[in-house]
């Protein structure tokens, strides 16, 4: 039945890029997903007020989880319409999603110091691996040596110096993390946000972690990252660290395995 509803709406009502299909004028089925984006799904929409697609169901599609969730017409990215908007929908829009950020940051993990998916189970992060998940971990210097490769603290000062590592020696607060909140992952329509998209990110993480990894594909707006800037905590210190990361070392799963 999946099947047909699939071929019915890639028909009728085409693509939603290479994600997923449409199969009615205001839902889709994404497909290849995994666990920890069902998991902060539900738990977003359980404990914030963070407009993000409705979960209707999940699936089971060759062999992989498939989440129909809420389609929302009409809205473009913010990447694609930013330039557009006057400073006054662009201030507005910027201080929507500090916003949100500032309810992701009030939620209380389970475990103090435990860095996991949503539901305490491996992460997925495509700043550590394009395909595998890690973790969990009971703390953040273990986070942090994963995120070197699993280069350990006595080895790593010589290969990364000194700024990642006062970066890594330091203890974080844990808190919950979209961590993939870039102008990509923003919908957005008449100058305001419509949803954020794209959790399979999610989970619990260092305190800086959803500030940096805004930044992981800054390049495309910086103007809209700047405005951030100003309304969110700052991380310099830890954004400093990640650039030479990015630089050395980035996505450092696929760099052991291959």
């Amino acid at each position: 039945m999946l099947a047909v509803r699939l071929w019915l709406g890639s028909k009728i009502f085409g693509p939603v890029g290479i994600v997923g299909v449409r199969v009615a004028p205001k839902r889709m089925i994404k497909w290849n997903c995994e666990e920890p984006e069902l998991e902060a799904l539900r738990y977003a929409a359980a404990n914030t007020s963070i407009p993000i697609p409705r979960l209707y169901r999940a699936h089971s599609y060759r062999g992989h989880l498939a989440l129909e969730m809420e389609f929302f017409p009409g809205c473009d990215i913010l990447q694609v319409c930013w330039r557009k908007y006057s400073q006054e929908q662009k201030a507005a829009i910027v201080d929507e999603v500090s916003g949100y950020i500032a309810q992701l940051r009030q939620l209380e993990p389970s475990h103090l110091e435990r860095i996991s998916s949503t539901d305490g189970g491996p992460c997925r992060d495509i700043r550590i691996g394009s395909v595998r998940r890690f973790g969990p971990f009971d703390d953040s210097l273990a986070f942090h040596q994963c995120v070197r490769g699993g280069v350990p603290e006595e080895h790593a000062q010589k290969f990364f110096g000194d700024e990642v590592m006062r970066v890594h020696r330091r203890e974080y607060n844990i808190r919950f993390t979209h961590g993939d909140l870039s102008a990509q992952n923003i919908l957005v329509r008449g100058g305001k946000v419509v949803a954020i998209i794209d959790w399979e990110c999610a989970g619990w993480y260092p305190e800086y972690w959803e500030y940096t990894k805004a930044h992981y594909n800054s390049v495309y707006l910086p103007e809209f990252y700047e405005m951030l800037r100003q309304k969110i905590e700052r991380y310099d210190d830890e954004l400093k660290a990640e650039r030479i990361l990015w630089d050395r070392m980035d996505q450092p799963l696929d760099e052991v395995r291959a």
